[in-house]
């Protein structure tokens, strides 16, 4: 099962993407940008270059932050 990148309405969610099995799955929803962020922030900072990565959405599924580099990575794995 695809794991959805819309968060509920009111929330922003967390979603985490596994470099290796080329997956998303969800991490949380928050009722805050500070807390998604903090969240993200500790993961994305403490991380080697191929540990999951976290993402943030909001309640369209639009992308509101992340890690770069790993977007760049996932595109590409997508890709081939």
């Amino acid at each position: 099962m695809a794991t959805r990148l819309q968060a509920p309405r009111g929330k922003v969610r967390v979603v985490g993407f596994d470099l290796l099995d080329r997956v998303y799955y969800l991490v949380g929803d928050f009722s805050s940008l500070k807390k998604a962020f903090k969240v993200l922030s500790k993961h994305n900072t403490q991380r080697g270059s191929m540990d999951d990565v976290y993402y943030v959405y909001d309640n369209a599924g639009r992308y509101i932050c992340g890690n770069e580099t790993g977007r760049r990575l996932i595109r590409k794995s997508i890709r081939t």
